[in-house]
């Protein structure tokens, strides 16, 4: 199935859909209340990454994919109106929005009043989940391509962390994976440079070998494909 990269997110030409994950909408209200005063001015960077892939790829859905909040037990008023302006536009820009619950999102439903919320989206043949959990649609036959997030790759690369997608053929239970990097730019990602199968959080890579994932970076309009990481491991040490 082909798939473009941009900003964070994967677009799906087939099926007319554009995924995100990990949007965690508040950690800038999360991290102020810790006492770090200045502006991050998280708003506007996330409405600008909306825009810019709604733009690119003028797709039909728009799969939020889990962990579109993020604090767990609270919704503190400045994060629901901010909550309330990005959604407002998304809604009003694409067909379809789809919202998974992720592990972070225990105040969604306050959030969005009404939402209708799944542990999955599915559509012709590929499976969106936040990957904090497997559901049982994961195991069907017609399932090919499942599409998680939820551990924030990314690469370091000259003593650079780069956001990075990474692609798993065949990688769980004969099911091709693909995992998202964290769309929030102020999310501290995880370096997965030496990092082993088991030291993931989602079980669907847990169950896996993470040396057979390629990692993928996006540079503006310049797409980077790698080899396995396992072969890129190499590479790097070298």
């Amino acid at each position: 199935m082909k798939i473009a990269y941009h900003r964070n997110a994967a677009y799906f030409p087939d099926i007319g859909a554009c995924a995100c994950a990990d949007i965690h909408i508040g950690i800038e209200d999360a991290i102020q209340a810790e006492g770090f005063s200045m502006p991050l001015d998280e708003e506007h960077m996330l409405l600008e990454n909306f825009r810019d892939i709604i733009k690119k790829f003028e797709p039909k859905v728009l799969v939020l994919d889990g962990d579109v909040l993020h604090e767990f037990g609270r919704l503190r008023r400045n994060t629901k109106k901010s909550f309330d302006r990005i959604t407002t536009e998304l809604f009003a820009l694409v067909d379809e929005v789809v919202v998974i619950k992720g592990s972070h999102d225990k105040m969604m439903d306050i959030a969005m009043e009404g939402a209708v919320m799944g542990d999955f989206y599915f559509k012709c043949g590929v499976l969106f989940t936040h990957g904090d959990t497997i559901p049982k649609r994961a195991e069907a036959d017609d399932v090919r391509l499942i599409v998680i997030g939820h551990d924030h790759p990314t690469l370091d690369i000259e003593l650079k962390k780069e956001p990075c997608f990474l692609y798993g053929d065949k990688a769980w239970r004969n099911k091709d994976v693909l995992v998202l990097p964290a769309f929030n730019p102020l999310c501290s990602g995880t370096t997965i440079n030496g990092m082993e199968s088991w030291d993931f959080m989602s079980p669907f890579i847990r169950e896996g070998e993470i040396g057979n994932y390629r990692p993928i970076l996006t540079a503006g309009d310049e797409i980077l494909e790698f080899p396995s990481l396992k072969e890129f491991r190499d590479i790097l040490n070298n």
